[in-house]
């Protein structure tokens, strides 16, 4: 037989895995692969004709674009360019089976998201049982994805009025507002500083632990926050089977009907601050706000009453000695009957901040896009969560546990 011939049988023979994984420059990659269990995934499509590429190689191989903030092209380069570790994953590059730009546009648009879901379950409940990650906390939050448009562009914004006119192919971003950041600062026409910005992309709604993100779903910008924690504790609930725990969030959640669930459902406590809009406290008689004193349930008339009263009779201008107030309810009402003032609520909502790190590492990962299409966004934001996960375990294995929630540095301690 021919050298020739046998040329891809002579790269079976050359290639040895366990060298790889020792020896190469990719050992990290290699590593954190190895971290996640991907046969939870189907290997190839049960559909007749062509078998095509195999899922879970695309999938390792998007997990790699994340991983090294490759774009696609840079991603197909990098496989083309070390066929070692493009048959490592999966792939044969000897006969030209690295995938085009299309083909992995067209599996991020069309891939269950349940599967990854189930990836990530497996991934998590290895570290629960290894005691790497706390779930008695839980922290949902959201962070915007720009979509890569001249309507995201200052110097062009306003020449049309219809983004859906504009694109040929329909588009499931939409416009939304964020937040604008302290380091870069927008003003508007008359010079003041602006606190938001409108933008035209996605909004990514993510649960974690305090330390590794779980799972992302991705909406058009325009979604409202609390909407989508309702969708994030059911996988948490149906996958990972999680109970009595603190649910931490922002205002922007603040919620009676998320309060409601968090508290019924999974038997857990929510600890959200009041809404801007919620803050205003009842006035006494001689004009100072009232605080909380007592909840309790009439059962004479069978409603939920609150009392608030004066917290210093001797400065009260009316002279009087019991000043208060009271407030019905029609049911219990965990949202209004939290005692946000109290040591406990500030104790535990501080921890909140713990998660900042995580979504700053997040929005740097996925904070802009050309896809069109939530599922492929939401695909790329799991695999960042994913990512993020096996690098924990990764630091745990090689007894770094101080390099839990840092994956650069880690990343360098391998190569090392």
């Amino acid at each position: 037989m021919s050298l020739f011939g046998n040329s891809s049988q002579l790269y079976f023979d050359f290639v040895y895995s366990d060298y790889m994984k020792e020896h190469s420059e990719f050992k990290y990659l290699l590593d954190l692969i190895d971290m996640i269990d991907w046969s939870v995934v189907p290997d190839f499509s049960n559909k007749m004709g062509r078998t095509g590429y195999s899922r879970r190689a695309l999938l390792k191989a998007i997990f790699v674009q994340k991983v090294k903030g490759f774009t696609v092209r840079e991603l197909i380069h990098f496989l083309k360019s070390n066929p070692s570790f493009a048959k490592c994953i999966g792939f044969d590059p000897i006969i030209n089976y690295v995938p085009s730009e299309a083909t992995f546009s067209s599996f991020k648009k069309e891939f269950d998201p349940s599967y990854l879901d189930k990836v990530i379950v497996f991934t998590v409940l290895k570290g629960v049982k290894e005691g790497i990650f706390d779930t008695s906390y839980l922290v949902a939050d959201s962070y915007p994805i720009i979509f890569n448009s001249f309507f995201n562009n200052k110097k062009s914004h306003g020449k049309f009025k219809d983004y859906k006119e504009y694109y040929r192919s329909p588009l499931e971003a939409n416009f939304g507002v964020k937040p604008v950041s302290n380091s870069k600062p927008i003003y508007d026409k008359y010079g003041n500083p602006k606190n938001a910005m409108s933008y035209l992309g996605y909004k990514a709604h993510t649960i974690t632990f305090l330390n590794v993100p779980i799972f992302t779903v991705v909406s058009p910008a325009s979604a409202n926050d609390k909407n989508y924690a309702f969708v994030l504790l059911e996988k948490v609930v149906k996958y990972l089977d999680l109970s009595g725990f603190n649910f931490l969030a922002d205002a922007a959640y603040d919620s009676s009907d998320l309060y409601d669930y968090v508290h019924l459902k999974t038997g857990s406590i929510a600890f959200i601050p009041l809404h801007s809009s919620s803050k205003k406290g009842l006035v006494g008689e001689c004009g100072k706000e009232l605080v909380k004193h007592s909840h309790y349930l009439e059962t004479k008339r069978n409603i939920y009453r609150t009392k608030f009263v004066c917290d210093d009779h001797s400065n009260c201008p009316l002279g009087k000695s019991n000043c208060y107030s009271y407030r019905n309810y029609s049911k219990y009402d965990f949202r209004h009957f939290l005692n946000r003032e109290s040591p406990y609520f500030k104790e535990i909502y501080k921890k909140r901040t713990l998660i900042e790190s995580i979504f700053s590492r997040l929005e740097s990962n996925n904070g802009t896009t050309s896809l069109k299409y939530t599922n492929a966004v939401q695909l790329e934001c799991n695999l960042s969560n994913l990512f993020l996960i096996a690098s924990a375990l990764l630091a745990h294995k090689m007894g770094r546990d101080d390099l839990l929630s840092s994956p650069k540095t880690l990343m360098y301690e391998t190569a090392s």
